[in-house]
């Protein structure tokens, strides 16, 4: 049988956008790594990021620098949406 409880549809929903989001970092540790190993080689050996942040263009650093940035911008987007959701439910 199968219900039709909120509280359920709203937990099969939050697993899913947390399984999808766990895709996407994971493809942006691929490609970080194809990215690092097709570097610049002779032409550039490191990428400075807003002159704050120097990363060495190595497959491992590419690729670990393309999995927190991708973690940093979906975290900040759940999170308004988190924020946003709960707006919703209070005014009703």
């Amino acid at each position: 049988m199968t219900t039709d409880d909120p509280q359920d549809v709203g937990n099969s929903g939050r697993r899913l956008l947390l399984a999808l989001g766990g895709f996407v970092i994971l493809l942006g540790g691929v490609l970080g790594f194809i990215v690092g190993a097709n570097g610049g080689g002779d032409i550039m050996s490191e990428l400075s990021v807003f002159g704050l942040l120097t990363v060495p263009l190595t497959p491992g650093a590419m690729a670990l620098y393309g999995m927190v940035l991708i973690t940093v911008a979906i975290g900040i987007l759940y999170g308004a949406v988190e924020l946003a959701s709960r707006y919703e439910t209070n005014t009703s």
